[in-house]
């Protein structure tokens, strides 16, 4: 099972058996600047992740095979016309990709933790504070499955189930569920690492099935995620100036203009929620605020009487100093709150798709739990 942010398709089942793959690699890093194409047949399947320079790395699998690196995009290449992928391309955030691109090549960081001394809910949040880059692997007991829940610099930016087919989860519904069900069955937790500040380094010599061992990169300035040093997956052959140009490609961080309209978007949802649900006497605005009013000594900028940020007759302003991850995060637990108090829940998840599918990069940027 192959786990790559999905949520961003720029194309999907193209037929491998008609592509050059060295090509389509090519024209999308020009087109996207950063993703993955993901290779799936009944009998194999693989990823590629490249960022607008280099392909980063690769990782193949199929019932007798697991391959990493160069020596999987020469099995990808090789198999092509004979496997009939179905092949998708997903943009991924550019701070991101490296993140996914080294998936394959994360170390132990703790081995075989049993629940029976160690809380899940613990280790998360001592994983948190630690601001571990990584995963953790979790088996549960009784034949209960288990599932991934995925960490960047301290932050859980998604999951996924043993069961599943590799999609990724951000929701904090399965992110508690699995601590339920952990609390329930019982299980054993593995803790990887990944190291963003190595990449292996990756030739066209003749593969093997084992990646050539990581070099360390020089000291990265100081920060809270060091940047990678990257050694490209390196193509047969020199690969030719890209077509596009760099304000063609997707913009990775979100900027104020964005993010107004993304929680206005989302508050005139919840207020046509509420005004559709005739149970509810007092009017959207009221309730807001009320909400705000609750919230205001954690978020001190959503205290109606200071009136930073304000929402009214469908249109948002905001005047204060909060930062814009700080807002978001603000403003999408006072709707989740307010939908799940007014038994709105179900509701809110279902008709708030189309929003989140349109805002998928400030989501995934601010981290951001719907």
């Amino acid at each position: 099972m192959i786990i790559i942010p999905r949520e961003k398709p720029a194309v999907q089942d193209l037929n491998s058996y008609y592509l050059r793959i060295d090509k389509l690699l090519e024209h999308f890093q020009g087109a996207l600047g950063t993703g993955g194409v993901y290779f799936k047949s009944p009998v194999a399947e693989a990823v590629i992740f490249f960022d607008e320079d280099d392909l980063l790395n690769g990782y193949y699998k199929d019932k007798k095979t697991e391959l990493k690196g160069a020596a999987a995009l020469r099995q990808v290449n090789q198999t092509a016309s004979l496997n009939n992928y179905a092949v998708s391309v997903y943009y991924i955030l550019p701070q991101r990709v490296y993140y996914w691109a080294n998936l394959s090549s994360a170390e132990s960081l703790y081995n075989d933790l049993s629940s029976e001394f160690t809380d899940l809910s613990a280790l998360i949040q001592k994983l948190e504070n630690e601001k571990v880059t990584g995963y953790i692997e979790v088996q549960l007991n009784q034949n209960a499955g288990g599932g991934l829940l995925f960490i960047y610099n301290g932050e859980i930016i998604g999951g996924a189930s043993a069961r599943g087919e590799g999609e990724l989860d951000r929701s904090v519904e399965y992110r508690d569920d699995l601590i339920k069900r952990c609390k329930e069955s019982g299980g054993v937790f593995n803790v990887k690492k990944i190291q963003l500040s190595k990449i292996s380094s990756l030739s066209s010599s003749p593969a093997s099935a084992s990646p050539a061992p990581p070099k360390s990169a020089k000291p990265a300035p100081a920060q809270s995620v060091k940047q990678p040093v990257k050694q490209p997956l390196k193509s047969a052959s020199p690969r030719p100036a890209k077509p596009a140009s760099p304000a063609s490609r997707p913009v990775s961080v979100p900027n104020s203009r964005q993010v107004l309209p993304m929680l206005q978007d989302l508050l005139v949802l919840a207020e046509n929620l509420v005004k559709s649900n005739k149970r509810i006497k007092m009017d959207f605005e009221t309730l807001l605020n009320k909400k705000f009013m609750e919230k205001a000594d954690q978020y001190d900028f959503l205290d109606p009487f200071a009136g930073e940020f304000r929402f009214t007759g469908g249109k948002v302003s905001f005047n204060g100093r909060a930062t814009q991850k700080e807002l978001a995060t603000a403003i999408v637990e006072c709707v989740k709150e307010m939908a799940s108090s007014l038994g709105m829940a179900g509701a809110f998840t279902k008709y708030s798709t189309a929003w989140k599918k349109q805002y998928m990069d400030e989501i995934i940027d601010f981290n951001i739990e719907v």
